[in-house]
């Protein structure tokens, strides 16, 4: 006669804990596999795209208006940071607002105009140590808001006070000084378009 032997509740748990761990571990391997060649169809979307765009950049930026055309010919151009006198102080927001933010005053004393244009401003204690830093586009080639400026033109004056990334906390008897640099430095074409074969980027 055959004897069937009954599991007992603590072997039955057992195996089904682990018959649900390897279940899951199954569920989530295949998940995560499946959203990774996802990510990589994306990617190499992207880089696609991305190169597509390149090659036909010439064609996009001969499809555009002329005046458009025209804001967005210019070059990048350091040697022209001599020409750019900028002051920047440390101010409180005023009212209640006790935070520190940094205000620039730039001035293009050359013959160009500056299509972009960004600066870099560091508040240092009285040791020369920075203790905070800002970094800020203050010229674009075209003018919204805030955030977009619009160019700088030859013999102006371009004010402003960095506050989209955030303050620094005033504190009684801490005396800051800034301290500024200009980061990167682009000017418009002439137009005559000389510099567009030589400049371009």
């Amino acid at each position: 006669m055959e004897t069937r032997k009954r599991m007992s509740p603590l072997t039955a748990l057992f195996l089904g804990f682990f018959g649900f761990g390897a279940v899951t571990i199954a569920s989530v391997s295949a998940v995560v596999l499946y959203a990774m060649r996802m990510i990589d169809g994306k990617v190499n979307h992207a880089f696609s795209f991305a190169h597509e765009l390149i090659d036909e950049l010439p064609e996009l930026m001969e499809s555009l208006p002329p005046a458009v055309e025209t804001l967005l010919d210019d070059h990048r151009a350091p040697e022209y940071a001599a020409e750019l006198n900028v002051e920047a102080h440390l101010v409180t927001g005023g009212g209640r607002d006790e935070w520190i933010y940094p205000s620039v005053i730039v001035t293009n004393n050359g013959n160009e105009t500056v299509s972009f244009l960004t600066l870099r401003v560091a508040a240092l204690n009285a040791q020369g140590v920075p203790v905070g830093e800002w970094t800020q586009v203050v010229a674009t080639p075209l003018g919204f808001d805030r955030d977009w400026r619009g160019p700088l033109l030859p013999g102006n004056r371009r004010y402003a006070v960095l506050r989209d990334w955030g303050g620094l906390k005033e504190a009684p008897g801490v005396t800051l000084t800034p301290a500024v640099e200009i980061v990167d430095v682009r000017v418009r074409n002439d137009a005559a378009g000389a510099v567009k074969t030589s400049h371009a980027e």
